[in-house]
């Protein structure tokens, strides 16, 4: 028994030890998610940054191939010539004027965000409270009448309409909350947000709504009066509910005003629920611009999310089991050496006293 023991642990250490500490490394920084992502990054090889990159050109998202390569050099991670000078081509081929402006358009039109440009043009319209109007009065009709509505998009408006510092009628500077907003409906339209964080955002918004406090705002709205709306809707709809909605849209519109539009879609698709936007919240302003990279290498890993903690929990109790292992067979081995040891003096000693 003692040899197969032994056996199994010497087999099995070069995978139990290594994924067994880290996990206890990890769990220590379970609330620093930037210490965090380190940890995992440090296990990651000069083949993994290649193959994410290759990807994100295969896309068309020159930008997160900028960011993995400027992840990559920041780390010391040595990448080949050729794909450098990929990236640099294929990066300065889809920054022009007329790209740009193509991409802004078709997004505009359509609602949808296939790109950077693609998600502005797709959320120009919601920098301002006409887009959360025209929402609440198309999906709040069919709400009272009993018909199908989107909860996401009716409760996402009315979060817009009510939230402090709202842009009214004029598109001038949009503030992180407006454009968190704004952000979360046009993925929502373009189904890229994660389906947990979806159904977490449509469970808020069904609390948020309630009859009476909308068919007192319908008319206003529809007779213009937004501001006396505005004030209506802050009193009469449910505040709990709403007001997480309204921190998930200030913290993604932080993300995204400090590191681009698409950070933001990365947060939608990887986020489990609200209280994970604040992590990768905290995970954007530790690595700025090469926040995308992490998420794009680490996927859902770059916080301890529920995945995670499942995961953690397994090592744990391997690499715990495997110690309590080590130390039977340590326990044994010493016991019998002292044994061995022990047993040529106790025969001299029986000897001298014969």
């Amino acid at each position: 028994m003692a040899a197969g023991l032994a056996a199994v642990l010497v087999i099995s250490a070069p995978y139990v030890v290594p994924n067994g500490i880290e996990t206890f490394q990890l769990i220590a920084a379970r609330e620093d998610p930037v210490k965090f992502a380190d940890i995992r990054l440090a296990r990651l090889t000069p083949a993994d940054y290649e193959t994410a990159i290759d990807a994100a050109l295969q896309d068309g998202d020159t930008d997160l191939a900028a960011s993995l390569v400027d992840l990559a050099d920041q780390r010391d991670v040595m990448l080949p010539g050729s794909l450098l000078d990929r990236v640099d081509t294929e990066t300065a081929g889809k920054s022009g004027l007329s790209y740009q402006l193509g991409e802004i358009w078709n997004g505009a039109i359509t609602g949808k965000a296939d790109s950077a440009a693609g998600l502005a043009g797709a959320v120009a319209l919601d920098f301002t409270t006409i887009g959360d109007v025209r929402d609440i009065l198309m999906q709040g009709e069919a709400y009272l009448n009993g018909e199908h509505f989107d909860p996401l998009i009716l409760g996402l408006s009315i979060a817009g309409l009510t939230m402090t510092g709202a842009v009214m009628l004029s598109v001038g500077t949009a503030s992180p909350p407006r454009l968190g907003v704004a952000a979360i409906k046009a993925a929502g339209k373009a189904g890229k947000i994660n389906k947990s964080l979806l159904k977490s955002f449509a469970r808020l918004s069904t609390r948020t709504v309630n009859t009476k406090a909308l068919g007192e705002t319908l008319p206003l709205l529809k007779a213009g009066d937004f501001s006396r709306a505005s004030k209506v809707a802050t009193g009469a709809f449910n505040a709990a509910p709403l007001s997480t909605m309204q921190k998930s849209a200030t913290e993604l519109g932080t993300v995204m005003t400090k590191n681009g539009v698409r950070a933001g879609t990365d947060v939608l698709k990887i986020a489990d629920k609200p209280a994970d936007i604040a992590k990768l919240g905290k995970l954007s302003s530790g690595f700025s611009k090469r926040f995308r990279a992490v998420l794009a290498l680490l996927g859902s890993g770059a916080i301890a999310g529920f995945g995670w903690v499942t995961a953690a929990a397994g090592w744990s109790a391997t690499f715990l089991t495997w110690l309590a292992g080590a130390a039977w067979f340590g326990f044994r081995a010493i016991r019998l050496s002292w044994r061995f040891a022990l047993l040529p003096l106790g025969r001299m000693l029986a000897r001298s006293l014969a």
